[in-house]
């Protein structure tokens, strides 16, 4: 499982409005449990649309796009 992921958070298209995040261990633990799967295995995939989703839970805004810059495992 990884120890961080990086993302880039673009809220607003019109403003470009954007933000730099890093979820750590507990964070992904928090998404793995929490939406949609059992169990954290060694080749779980994340999608996209559910670090979305996860991230409008969190910030209560929805963003835009996300790009993920770095996996440090």
């Amino acid at each position: 499982m990884p120890e961080r992921i990086e993302l880039t958070i673009f809220w607003c298209p019109k403003h470009g409005s954007m933000s730099f995040y890093t979820m750590y261990r507990s964070e992904i633990e928090d998404i793995l449990m929490n939406y949609h799967f059992d169990q954290a295995l060694l080749f779980t995939f994340i999608d996209i649309d559910i670090i979305k989703e996860w991230i409008w839970d969190v910030f209560c805004r929805e963003p835009e796009r996300i790009i993920i810059d770095t996996i440090k495992y």
